[in-house]
C-alpha cells in the first residue's frame, strides 16, 4: 500500500510540475506575442488615436480584415498632419513601408481629401473624410470601436491598427483600419 500511495504521490507532483512549465510557456509567448507590435495602439480614446495615426508617417489600411481578399484591392491612407489632408491610393495587398509600396510601384493614387478627427456622442473617435476622389465627391467617416493585431497570412507583415465602421454615403461596414508594424 505505502508503494502505490509513494507512486501516486509522485505522479501528482510530476503532473503539477508539467502544468506549472505550460502556464508558464504561455505566459512567455503572451509576452513574446506583444513585444512583437511596436506599433500596438493601446486606446481608441481621441487624442491617442490621432496622435497614432498623424504620428506614424506609415501607410494605413482600410480593409475588411486583416486577411479578408478583396477583387478591387484595398485603399491606404497616407496622412498629412500639416495640412490635414490624407492621400488615399487603392493598393492590392499590405506593404510594410510607404516606401516598400512606392518602390513596387504599388500606389494607384485615387485622390487627396481633408480629413478631421472630432468625437460622436459616445465619446468615440470618428474620422471624417471629404473631398474628390477621381473626381467623384466624396464624403466618408470612420468610427473607431476597438483596437487590434494580426498578422496577414498572404505577406506575413504583422498589422496592428483599429476596429472600425466606415460609413461611406450612407453605407456603414464593419473594416479594420491598420498599419504595419515595424
Amino acid at each position: 500500500m505505502k508503494k502505490s500511495q509513494t507512486l501516486l504521490l509522485s505522479l501528482v507532483a510530476v503532473l503539477a510540475l508539467v502544468l506549472a512549465a505550460c502556464g508558464n510557456q504561455s505566459q512567455g509567448n503572451k509576452q513574446h506575442e506583444q513585444a512583437s507590435f511596436k506599433n500596438e495602439p493601446t486606446s481608441t480614446k481621441p487624442s491617442d488615436v490621432q496622435k497614432t495615426i498623424e504620428d506614424s508617417n506609415a501607410l494605413w489600411y482600410a480593409a475588411g480584415g486583416v486577411n479578408k481578399k478583396s477583387e478591387s484591392g484595398m485603399e491606404a491612407f497616407y496622412f498629412n498632419k500639416n495640412t490635414n489632408r490624407v492621400t488615399i491610393y487603392n493598393v492590392t495587398k499590405y506593404y510594410k513601408s510607404y516606401s516598400a509600396a512606392k518602390s513596387a510601384n504599388a500606389l494607384n493614387k485615387e485622390g487627396t481629401v481633408r480629413y478631421t478627427f472630432k468625437t460622436d456622442a459616445n465619446n468615440q473617435t470618428v474620422i471624417k473624410f471629404a473631398g474628390k476622389l477621381s473626381d467623384i465627391p466624396m464624403t466618408q467617416t470612420m468610427t473607431f470601436k476597438d483596437t487590434t493585431t494580426g498578422t496577414n497570412n498572404a505577406t506575413k507583415i504583422g498589422l496592428s491598427g483599429y476596429k472600425v465602421v466606415r460609413d461611406v454615403d450612407y453605407d456603414k461596414t464593419n473594416a479594420v483600419f491598420v498599419q504595419a508594424d515595424n
